[in-house]
Order: C-alpha cells, then sequence, then structure tokens
C-alpha cells in the first residue's frame, strides 16, 4: 500500500536529540570524542607525571626525616655519654679508691636518678670490678669483673652498647660506661661508671619529629633497625591498628636486606607495601643503624587524588560546554539544511513551486541555499517555458482545426455579403449597411484566424547581433504619424552605447511594434509613450515600453498573456501572446510593471551579443 504525501503544513517528525543517523548526532559525537581522547591523554599523562613528582619529592621529604631522626637520637646518645663522663669526673667519685662501700656516692646517684633524668640505673665499681655504689641497692657488692663494660673502662675505655630487640620483653636501654680516673694522681682508672640510659627517652624524640609532620600533612610511621634488621625501636601515627604495624614491621625487616649496608639515604615504594618509604642508613656512635619513615601511598597521593577529581569535574564541564557549542553549531548547521530538504521535497511534490530557503550565512552552506534558490528558480522557469510551450502548442492545435474549418466558409460569407450588398436596392439602406456590418466581421474574424496562424506557426529566429537602439527607431518611426493623429508624446530615452542583443531584428521589431500599438490604443489623447534601453546586466540586454494610462488591476495582471484575452474593445488578445512567444524563442523574459491610475511599464530582457560579435 502506498504511503500519504504529507502535506506542506503537516508537523514535521521529531528529531530524536542524539541519533548518529543525523548529521547534528555526528557532529555532537565528533565534538565529544575531540575533547574527550585529547582531554584524556592530557589528564593521565598529567597525573602520571605529577604523581611522579610527587612521589619523588615525597621520598625525599621522608628521607630527610629518617636522617633527621637519625641525628637527633645520636645527638641525646651523645649528650648522654657527655653526662655521664661529667659524672666520672666529680670530686665525690674518687671515693672509689677507698674500695668499701660508699654510701655518698650512691647518694649522689639517687640524687641525679630523682631528677626525672632518663636513667634508669646507675652502677659504680671500683677497680677490682666490686660493685661499690648503686642505685639499685641489690648491686652493691656484687663483682662485675667479667662484664664487658667493666673492662673496657678499667682500662681506660668507653663502652657503649644496646639497645635491646624492641620484642624481647626486656627494658630497652643504652648502656653507656666510663672510667673513673684518678684525676689528682697518674690518672688512671680506679673505676668503672656505668649508666643505663631509657631508650624509649630516645625514641621519643623521634615521636615528637614524626608529630610536628602532622600539621604538614605527613602520617607517618618511624621505624629504626640494626644493621641485621632486628627492630630496635618504632613511633607510630595515631589510628593505626596492630594489624597495620605487623605489615609495616614486616617490611621494613625485608627492606632492611635490600638497602646497601654503606651509609646512604634514599626512598622507595615497595611492591608488596602499600608505603613509600624514605630511609637512611648511617654509623652514629658507632651504631649501623636503619631509620625508615613510612607513609601510607593513600596520604602520599592524596593531592593526586584531588587533583584527579578536579580534572574529571573540569573535563566533565568541558564536554558539558562543547556538547552544548556543538549542539548549537549543529542546529545552525543543520536547520538550513532541514529547510533544503524540505524545500527540495515541496517543490518535488509540486505542492510549493515557489519555495526558497533563506541563505543565513556566506560559508558553503549558504552557498548552497543560493545555489538552491537559483536552480528553484531555474526549475520555475523551466516549468513557466513548459508550461508556455505546451499553451503555444494547444493554440497551434486549435489555430490549424479553425483555419482548416472556418477560412473556407468565412470566405464563402464574406462573397455572399458582397453580392447581396451590390444586389440590394438604394432605397434599402438598412439592409446595405447590415451586409457591410456582415462584411467587417468577416475580415475581423479572418484577421482572428491569421493571428491564431502567426501566434501558433513556429518561427526559428535568424539570429545576429542587433542593435536595439535602431529596432525600437524603426518602430517609433512606424506609428509616429498614428501618434499625432491622437496626440499622444513619443518620447526615447536611449541611453550612450546602444545595447547590442542577440536576436532577429525582424521578430523583436514585431515585438517592440507590437507594445508601442497597444500602448497607443489604451491611451487617452494627450498621454505620453517613453521607449527607453536598458543598460546591459550579466549576460541580459533590453528595452522598456511605458505609458502613463489607466494601468492594469493586479487581479487581472496575470492573464494579459493569455490567447484571446483583452483589455480593449475590439482586441482580438493575440498581440501579448506573440510578444511572449518571441521573447521566449529567443532564451528571453517579458515583464509587466502596472499602477492602476499611473500607468504600465513592459520590459523585454534578451540574450546580449559577445563583445565583437
Amino acid at each position: 500500500m502506498a504511503h500519504p504525501t504529507r502535506r506542506a503544513n503537516d508537523p514535521q517528525p521529531l528529531t530524536p536529540w542524539f541519533s548518529l543517523r543525523s548529521l547534528r548526532g555526528k557532529l555532537q559525537l565528533f565534538s565529544l570524542l575531540l575533547v574527550l581522547v585529547p582531554g584524556a591523554l592530557i589528564a593521565l599523562i598529567t597525573l602520571d607525571r605529577a604523581r611522579d613528582a610527587l612521589g619523588r619529592a615525597t621520598g625525599r621529604q621522608l628521607a630527610e626525616v629518617a636522617h633527621d631522626a637519625l641525628e637527633e637520637i645520636a645527638t641525646v646518645l651523645a649528650d648522654a655519654r657527655a653526662s655521664v663522663r661529667g659524672w666520672a669526673r666529680q670530686d665525690v667519685m674518687r671515693d672509689v679508691l677507698v674500695g668499701d662501700v660508699d654510701k655518698r656516692v650512691t647518694r649522689f646517684f639517687l640524687a641525679l636518678q630523682h631528677e626525672a633524668s632518663p636513667y634508669r640505673a646507675l652502677v659504680c665499681t671500683d677497680r677490682t670490678g666490686r660493685v661499690v655504689a648503686a642505685t639499685d641497692p641489690s648491686e652493691i657488692g656484687g663483682m662485675l669483673a667479667d662484664q664487658a663494660w667493666v673492662r673496657a673502662a678499667l682500662a681506660g675505655e668507653e663502652f657503649l652498647a644496646g639497645p635491646g630487640p624492641l620484642d624481647d620483653g626486656s627494658d630497652q636501654t643504652v648502656e653507656i660506661a666510663v672510667p673513673i680516673r684518678d684525676v689528682a694522681g697518674s690518672g688512671a682508672p680506679i673505676g668503672a661508671l656505668l649508666a643505663r640510659y631509657d631508650w624509649g627517652d630516645a625514641m621519643s624524640v623521634a615521636d615528637r619529629i614524626r608529630r610536628t609532620l602532622v600539621p604538614h600533612g605527613l602520617t607517618v610511621d618511624l621505624l629504626l633497625l640494626d644493621r641485621h634488621g632486628t627492630m630496635l625501636g618504632a613511633t607510630w601515627h595515631d589510628g593505626i591498628d596492630a594489624r597495620e604495624r605487623d605489615l609495616r614491621r614486616a617490611a621494613g625487616q625485608r627492606l632492611a636486606g635490600q638497602i646497601p649496608a654503606e651509609r646512604v639515604r634514599g626512598f622507595l615504594s615497595p611492591e608488596d607495601a602499600a608505603v613509600l618509604v624514605g630511609y637512611e642508613r648511617g654509623d652514629y656512635l658507632k651504631f649501623d643503624w636503619l631509620a625508615l619513615v613510612m607513609e601510607p601511598l593513600d596520604e602520599a597521593f592524596r593531592p593526586i587524588r584531588e587533583m584527579e577529581h578536579r580534572l574529571v569535574l573540569g573535563l566533565a564541564a568541558v564536554l558539558l560546554g562543547a556538547l552544548g557549542v556543538a549542539t548549537y553549531l549543529a542546529g545552525r548547521m543543520t536547520r538550513p539544511l532541514r529547510e533544503l530538504t524540505q524545500a527540495a521535497a515541496e517543490i518535488a511534490h509540486g505542492r510549493s513551486p515557489h519555495a526558497r530557503v533563506v541563505a543565513r550565512s556566506r560559508d558553503e552552506i549558504g552557498q548552497l541555499a543560493a545555489t538552491f534558490n537559483g536552480m528553484a528558480a531555474e526549475l520555475q522557469r523551466a516549468q513557466e517555458d513548459l508550461l508556455t510551450a505546451a499553451k503555444f502548442a494547444f493554440v497551434g492545435e486549435v489555430a490549424a482545426g479553425v483555419a482548416h474549418e472556418v477560412r473556407t466558409p468565412l470566405g464563402i460569407l464574406r462573397s455572399s455579403a458582397q453580392m447581396l450588398e451590390r444586389s440590394v436596392p438604394k432605397d434599402q439602406p438598412q439592409t446595405v449597411e447590415l451586409a457591410s456590418m456582415m462584411i467587417e466581421e468577416v475580415d475581423r474574424l479572418d484577421r482572428v484566424v491569421d493571428g491564431l496562424l502567426e501566434l501558433a506557426r513556429p518561427h526559428e529566429p535568424l539570429v545576429e547581433p542587433t542593435s536595439l537602439q535602431t529596432v525600437l527607431e524603426r518602430a517609433l518611426e512606424f506609428v509616429e504619424a498614428q501618434a499625432r493623429e491622437k496626440r499622444i508624446a513619443l518620447v526615447r530615452e536611449f541611453g550612450a552605447g546602444p545595447g547590442m542583443a542577440q536576436c532577429d531584428p525582424e521578430q523583436i521589431y514585431q515585438v517592440a511594434l507590437n507594445l508601442i500599438v497597444n500602448a497607443l490604443q489604451i491611451l487617452p489623447a494627450g498621454g505620453h509613450i517613453a521607449v527607453r534601453t536598458l543598460p546591459r546586466r550579466g549576460n541580459r540586454v533590453g528595452f522598456e515600453v511605458s505609458d502613463d494610462g489607466p494601468g492594469i488591476a493586479p487581479e487581472v495582471r496575470d492573464r494579459i498573456f493569455t490567447p484571446f484575452f483583452s483589455l480593449r474593445a475590439g482586441g482580438t488578445g493575440l498581440g501579448l501572446a506573440l510578444v511572449q512567444r518571441v521573447a521566449h524563442e529567443h532564451q528571453g523574459t517579458v515583464s509587466v510593471d502596472s499602477t492602476v491610475g499611473r500607468g504600465t511599464t513592459f520590459r523585454v530582457e534578451l540574450p546580449a551579443a559577445e563583445a565583437g560579435a
């Protein structure tokens, strides 16, 4: 079943907001890809570079923290050793020469310990290794000559040892031993002084360093290990659970074996632990310590995540903006195309042969619209030419039939009327007048038949370069006497350089003569007829015949070129039809412009002759 034809005023089908079958959808998709693909690549490259740069910067910062922690712990222990060395030089310490229990030294030790000092115990021996003073009374009198710190101190050397492992269950202390010398005598060692320094006090320094980083956005854990990877101490950030501590401790012990044994500082990010680690290994106070400062990757790369969110939001905003602009531009581009499509459909279905589109721009689409309008105008002109040709063909058929069927009876009627006129007595003037009227009407009908034959008979124009001014002068000279008789002024308005037309001069002469004669016949006495040549426009030249007569009413203006239509009593209505036919055969045009009460202007345009022709 055939689909019904859509009418011009039918509602247009709704176009979906996005469809790849439409040009608008393709433009929208192209704009999205144009923004999304480069934007995503740039964002990924930016994030990768930023992550790498931030990782290096944060790693170096963590390594600096590890360095500072080792330096601070070493400084605290150096200060403690200096304090112990100073105590060994006190005058009260020379009492060890007595070789007996020295209550004065013990009281000195207790006084030092009661000052909230970080020392768990203080022990003093004489030159034999027997304990003569101690903060723990149970140690007094014991023999410690076999202890390493006693042997070192009595040999005149300082002793430093510890701390013990973090997970061995014992109190972590650093043993600091120095010789007590006979300052007043030979200076030889007269005893040994041992201070057991609380390792937790040293680690509190590292904890303070860790806490000072929190306001600056660094949430870290600090681990201290010896050369064998044994955990010596740690300080953890708030909120870490036991499981995370175990994971950090295990990761630190694995990393200890991967870091070179020489003094080195750096950072790394182990694949099996979601942390960024800054480290420093150094020989501090003859201790081969390794400090690890760990920051969770989530915390270390938080600025990257914030950047990701901002980039996503920015990219989304750019995408929406691009989509909006693309939709707007696509609408502006597709609107003329839709109008072109609709106009083409209207012309194709014959619903609106005058359909045109508005050229809103000078780009390719505007040029397409202008070309379409030109094509539609040419198509309309061709259609009108076809209608005119069909009309003339029809008139030709009618004229041939009329000439065949009417010409002979008209001749018989005229002969009969003439015979009747001659045979009527003189005393019957009415009969004579009737016979004369019959002859006149037969003659008029014969002229109509001649006009029809002239209109329908095809005349191949003998085209040649022709001066329109010469043709118009000839036509004006022919009617000049008739114009003087009717007291009608003939005005010549010929421009300099008369237009040369490519035409048949005889046929164009007939056209000009018909137009001038029509004006003479329609004008009352005292009227004016202006005949003017037109300047060349492109490949066209022409002329106009204007009068100041009664004009033509708008409702009949479209019918004046129709055969047998006449505004003048007694006219055949074939003159203007002949003018139109001749203009059409010359690939030219004839048009009329008229205002009721002010006059009428007929314009004839013809192909211009080529220069030098």
